[in-house]
């Protein structure tokens, strides 16, 4: 409480409160990498300062008073040196008297220092938030002083602090500030200090380089300026610790041993003490353990008698570490909590709950207490609130996350980590940590199936360390990369992923070598390249023995064995697991043993030892209980359920099968966005494929006891839950009263990727592709774009979270029997596909009866079904995703209308063949499965087709005398010109049956309740949209008027020259495009709709106006009937950017939004009757296992679409057109419904030898609602 000497005194404090300050965030950074720092003096070698004299003279009665506050001053002080809680404490209640005593006395400048005293004492306490706010109270007073380094010191302690909080940006400000103030005044110790804040800052954010730079400026200072050794050595230390998290750990020991010999010199025990603990946890990263605790056993000596309790439980924390290390995990709790213990008692709540976070990486990972692991980082994040800081709340969120994914809570998991991402991204600004928790939410997302989305989150990550230049952590994304890629069964970008990564490590990194030879083991292995798979696997052995790594050694001891097991020698397999699992219970290894007995029991099953198979799965279904581990259980019931089928104890089979499916759907329900719920359904198909094929064996066994019912609801349980729950939250309207900040977010990230989408779309459907700036650019602009994405999935979950109908919304059981055949008149029947390995099923269903029927296996349907789809799509679309494989449709050329009969013939005998004479001229309700989900049925064969001249008389008769066509020299013939007699019989099903396509029977009883009470009476017929302008090259643009002038086809030559000249069809496959061309067909389609409806009755736009903002409008939801007449195209990557093609610029030939995507109909309301899209493949999309096709038909659906009519593949654009004009007449003029309309323009299209080819009469397929 002296100004005197002012310059001296500032260094001492200065030096005083940052050295405190920074080593504690030097502290919380290496913590964050799992070691604590090596800090030595807390609380110690406080400088004594002289305290007889107050900054401004005083009376003599106020000197007595200012002596009163000297000595509480110094009373603080001794209390602040104990270096505990309630020392610190006691100090703060001390330096509180004080301080009021000299803002009595109006002593400004001991005011200002007695409150950055008392903050760097809430700075022990990790009461960061308090602190900072006294060191801005004393900033102002120095500022109003004009005491510039006073002020310099503040700000670099607020700078510290800030770091502290893990708000590091605002710390980099402050210290940049201070910075340049010190060099202003030349104060070179204190810039020195300074510097190493700077330097720790960068560390924070990753930024190895900077922050070894500004060390180096440091250690320039104190080398060259000051000659200050122990200053030297303690930044040489820094140095050293920085390379050693990067794993350049020579340069670090180099580093490490220039600082010792220092110390030495300088006989600081306490600096011996600092290395010999940094050293050895430098040795226990590379697996030399025994090396690493005579270092830290060392440390822990000295500070036994000399450092305080943050030296000693830094370095019991950091033996604890080796122990965990070395596979003792006991141990390692046990001296966790002691350093717990010695933290608390010191006051440093930060290093307490890191402490923390180590028992619960062990109890989480490797003792298998999930339990008692979330009951420690609840402590923890309380702990981390408290103290304010931000960073470590991040990283406790991140382990809550990762054990609810071991209990299978995957929506809790994602909670967790999207909060703890909020933070890093908006708060702290981390990218590194924000980095590690992307990489978390991507092996979330590839335990519930999307490794689409898996990937491209790890590859966000990857590009966030790589800008970091973090090697090390580009390994190990990598790592984890190759393990998605091999899951997937893509071998060569897993071996790629691989090799990439073993290119980035140092000879040091041996952990991760490991890790690589795991996984290109694991890829050979999936090969059938086993003379790789063993010598990889060996090669981890080896170096798991090299490095004393008993976790290691047995984690590649059990990967061999799944290489015999792969191969078939069960034998030698059993014996490699019998090892593992006797390694895995020494080290008490829960997780892995139960792992290790599932192999096991995969073993035995093989080798046909059924019973111990079964023993075995059992032990592992305790151990998955105690670890609260679902998705475990589900599974081994499952494998339980495998082999009690093979025992024939099929009984028993069906309550262990019934068993995984309760669990499996709790989880399901528990994952509340919608993409991700269907993504993880789709994993467990496997269940329910299983409990179909199980059911059906028990009703051959007993036809009298309903398991073919049973089996159809477990079909009916498997397929299409995701759009059926978007159909109830549309019955609810559960968007329409959702948080309206939330849905204005979502559009302007929709807006976003819009944009974004669009500006990829211009450079790789152009020539600029081929440049690789733009090339780049596009890369770029995928990623942007798969990070919004992410986000908009998140944003979707919390709209639905926010909105409190979403609270009450009860979805929708599967249908029974009863209510499925409640769904049927007495002309439908329902004919439900599921396709299997080793068998498929097909159930025919009545309003009164069930009809089971056993079909080959899902391999020969398929092959039959994409040899149909590519023949009748003539190559114009794309295979069925089923195929996974190259395109096989490549080499079909000069398809004759016979090769697409005889195709239609095969199929049909494999797929209608054991009902061919049960289906009478019935209405079909179609539900399909597999690639099945692709063949239009209406072009399959009836096989119980007749002579080509009886057919005609029955083709006459079905037209019910239907007056003819008087349109004179019309496209569509006289019914009475049938196609030619061929050398096939076939016969197209449509002749007999109306056939209506479901996702599945729930979707139309949910679709029927919503729609129940909503009339169409007072509604206008038809909005029709078509023949948009995209590009601003049309000649629309360049002509006055161009909506009114434009020249459009003659009826008399509507298929001549103009239309022959567009070669470009409705492409739904935008990687094959060059740009969208017009369609002119599309506005001879509009027209000749628009001729059977009243001028008054319908709404039109053509060109320019057919725009989003006419697609969007309000005023469609007062139409009976919406056709769009435009492209159309499919994103199987990212089906959300499916869409429909409107205009693209205006009449300027500017750019405007012109594609309603996926994303867009989910904010519509379209409450048509039907919804016509004569755009191409608008009818595929992604197909994913237990879901069906996603694309835009269920878009369409949830907007409000009652019945929809879309295609399979690209029609010409005459042939569209033609097609059209047929439909309308006859729903409009003959008074058909939409599903009657298509049957009867499909035969009138198949009755003219000109239209004959299924191309273009099957393409268009109805959904929906048939009555």
């Amino acid at each position: 409480m002296n100004n005197q000497n002012q310059p001296q005194k500032v260094g001492q404090r200065h030096q005083l409160w940052t050295s405190r300050a920074v080593a504690l965030f030097f502290t919380l950074f290496l913590l964050s990498e799992s070691t604590i720092a090596n800090v030595k003096g807390y609380g110690l070698e406080i400088a004594q300062q002289t305290v007889s004299a107050p900054s401004v003279p005083l009376s003599a009665d106020k000197q007595q008073r200012y002596q009163e506050g000297v000595k509480l001053y110094q009373e603080a002080q001794e209390f602040q040196k104990k270096g505990t809680r309630e020392g610190y404490q006691e100090a703060i209640a001390k330096y509180q008297q004080a301080l009021k005593i000299v803002q009595e006395l109006g002593l400004r400048a001991d005011q200002a220092e007695i409150l950055m005293e008392i903050g760097l004492v809430n700075v022990y306490l990790s009461e960061y938030q308090q602190a900072l706010d006294l060191y801005k109270q004393a900033l102002k007073i120095w500022q109003e002083l004009n005491q510039p380094l006073f002020e310099a010191t503040a700000l670099s302690m607020i700078g510290d602090t800030y770091n502290n909080m893990g708000k590091t940006r605002e710390s980099l400000e402050y210290l940049k500030q201070a910075e340049s103030s010190f060099r202003i005044q030349k104060q070179f110790r204190h810039l020195a200090i300074n510097l190493s804040s700077i330097s720790r800052a960068y560390m924070r954010l990753g930024e190895t380089k900077n922050a070894i730079n500004y060390l180096n400026q440091a250690l320039e200072i104190y080398r060259t300026t000051f000659k200050d050794g122990k200053k030297e050595a303690h930044t040489l230390n820094s140095i050293a610790f920085i390379y050693s998290q990067i794993g350049e750990y020579e340069i670090a020991l180099t580093h490490y041993n220039q600082a010792l010999k220092i110390y030495r010199e300088k006989q600081d025990l306490l600096g011996e003490a600092e290395i010999f603990k940094n050293i050895g946890s430098l040795h226990g990263k590379l697996g030399k353990h025994d090396l690493a605790l005579d270092y830290l056993n060392k440390a822990l000596e000295i500070q036994s008698t000399k450092g305080t309790l943050v030296d000693r439980g830094s370095t019991i924390n950091d033996i604890a570490s080796i122990y965990s290390s070395r596979g003792d995990y006991e141990k390692a709790v046990e001296y966790y909590q002691k350093a717990k213990l010695l933290f608390n008692e010191s006051g440093w709540t930060t290093l307490e709950s890191l402490s923390l976070g180590s028992i619960v990486s062990i109890y989480r990972n490797f003792l298998g207490n999930n339990q008692q692991a979330l009951k420690y980082t609840e402590e923890v994040l309380e702990l981390n609130r408290k103290t304010g800081e931000k960073d470590e709340e991040a990283s406790t969120l991140n382990q809550q996350g990762d054990i609810y994914i071991q209990q299978g809570d995957y929506q809790l998991a994602l909670d967790h980590y999207n909060e703890a991402l909020q933070i890093e991204l908006s708060i702290t600004k981390n990218p590194k940590a924000a980095a590690r928790t992307l990489g978390n939410i991507a092996l979330l997302y590839n335990s519930l199936g999307d490794s689409n989305l898996s990937i491209r989150t790890y590859n966000q990550a990857l590009d966030i360390y790589r800008k970091l230049d973090n090697k090390a952590q580009q390994a190990r994304t990598l790592i984890y990369t190759g393990g998605v890629y091999q899951k997937n069964g893509q071998f060569n970008e897993a071996l790629t992923s691989y090799n990439e990564a073993l290119k980035l490590l140092n000879k040091e990194d041996y952990i991760y070598e490991i890790s690589i030879r795991y996984g290109l083991a694991r890829t050979y292995r999936d090969q059938k390249d086993y003379p790789r798979a063993f010598e990889a696997a060996n090669l981890a052995l080896e170096l798991s023995k090299k490095h004393k790594s008993s976790f290691q050694e047995i984690a590649s001891i059990e990967i061999i064995g799944s290489i015999y097991i792969a191969q078939g020698d069960y034998k030698n397999a059993l014996d490699s697991y019998q090892k593992a699992l006797n390694g895995y219970r020494q080290s008490k290894l829960k997780p892995k043993e139960a792992e290790t007995l599932n192999t096991i029991s995969m073993a035995y099953s093989f080798e046909k030892q059924y019973q111990q198979a079964i023993s075995t799965l059992n032990e592992e279904i305790k151990l998955r209980q105690t670890l609260k581990d679902k998705t475990g259980e589900a599974q081994a019931n499952y494998q339980i359920a495998i082999n009690q089928r093979k025992l024939e104890n099929l009984e028993t089979a069906l309550t262990n099968i019934d068993s995984a499916i309760k669990i499996v759907e709790n989880i399901r329900t528990n994952v509340q966005n919608p993409d991700l719920r269907t993504s993880y359904f789709a994993t467990v198909q496997n269940y329910y494929k299983f409990k179909i094929n199980l059911l059906m064996e028990l009703h051959k066994k007993d036809p009298s006891k309903g398991y073919n019912a049973q089996a159809i609801e477990t079909s009916e349980a498997s397929r299409a839950r995701g759009l059926v729950e978007l159909l109830t939250e549309a019955r609810a309207n559960i968007r329409k009263g959702a948080n309206p900040e939330l849905l204005a977010q979502e559009k302007r990230l929709q807006d976003l990727i819009n944009a974004k989408e669009k500006l990829r779309f211009e450079i790789i459907n152009s020539d600029k592709i081929k440049n690789p700036v733009f090339k780049a650019n596009a890369d770029n602009l995928q990623t942007e774009i798969d990070e919004l994405l992410n986000q908009q999935k998140q944003l979707e979950t919390k709209i639905r979270q926010s909105n409190p109908k979403y609270a009450n919304l009860k979805y929708p059981q599967p249908l029974k029997l009863a209510q499925i055949q409640q769904q049927l008149d007495k002309d439908s029947l329902l004919l439900q596909y599921s396709l299997g390995e080793e068998r498929s099923f097909l159930w025919v269903v009545s309003p009164t009866s069930l009809d089971t029927y056993e079909l080959p296996k899902k391999s020969e349907i398929d092959k039959a079904s994409i040899n149909l789809f590519c023949l009748i799509s003539q190559n114009s679309s794309k295979p069925p995703s089923a195929t996974g494989k190259e395109n096989p449709c490549q080499d079909t050329k000069n398809i004759k209308t016979r090769q697409i009969d005889l195709a239609a013939e095969e199929l049909s005998k494999l797929v209608l063949a054991p009902v061919k004479d049960k289906l009478g001229k019935k209405r079909l309700v179609v539900v399909t499965d597999g690639a099945l989900q692709y063949i239009p049925f209406a072009a399959l064969a009836d096989l119980t087709a007749q002579s080509t001249s009886q057919r005609g008389k029955e083709k006459k008769n079905q037209l019910d005398n239907k007056p003819k066509d008087n349109r004179g020299g019309g496209l569509i013939p006289e019914i009475d010109n049938l196609p030619p007699a061929t050398n096939s019989n076939y016969q197209p099903l449509f002749i007999n049956h109306e056939i209506v396509n479901l996702p599945s029977a729930s979707t139309i009883a949910i679709q029927r309740q919503e729609l129940a009470n909503r009339s169409s009476t007072n509604k206008k017929t038809l909005a029709i949209l078509a023949d948009p302008v995209y590009n601003a090259d049309d000649a629309k643009i360049r002509l006055q008027n161009a909506r009114n002038k434009e020249t459009k086809p003659k009826p008399s030559d509507s298929l001549g020259i103009e239309l022959e000249r567009s070669a470009l069809k409705r492409s739904a496959d935008i990687l094959n495009r060059q740009g969208w061309g017009r369609l002119p067909g599309t506005r001879t389609e509009a027209d000749t709709i628009l001729k059977l409806v009243p001028d008054g009755d319908r709404l039109t736009v053509f060109d320019f106006d057919a725009n989003y903002n006419w697609a969007t409008s309000s005023a469609l939801n007062q139409f009976r009937i919406l056709h769009f007449a435009t492209h159309g195209f499919v994103n199987d990557a990212n089906p959300e950017l499916s869409g429909i093609v409107l205009s693209l610029v205006d009449k300027q030939g500017k750019d405007i939004r012109g594609y309603l995507r996926l994303g867009d109909l989910f904010n519509l309301d379209y409450p048509a009757d039907l919804i016509v899209l004569s755009a191409c493949e608008t009818g595929l999309g992604k197909e994913i296992q237990g879901e069906g096709l996603v694309g835009l038909t269920r878009g369409l659906m949830y907007a409000g679409g009652e019945r929809l009519v879309v295609s399979l593949w690209q029609v010409s654009d005459e042939g569209t057109a033609v097609f059209m004009q047929e439909f309308y007449k006859e729903m409009l003029q003959e008074s058909k419904s939409p599903n009657e309309a298509l049957r009867a323009t499909q035969l009138k299209m198949w009755s003219q030898e000109k239209w004959r080819n299924p191309n273009y009469w099957a393409a268009f397929a109805f959904l929906g609602e048939w009555r």
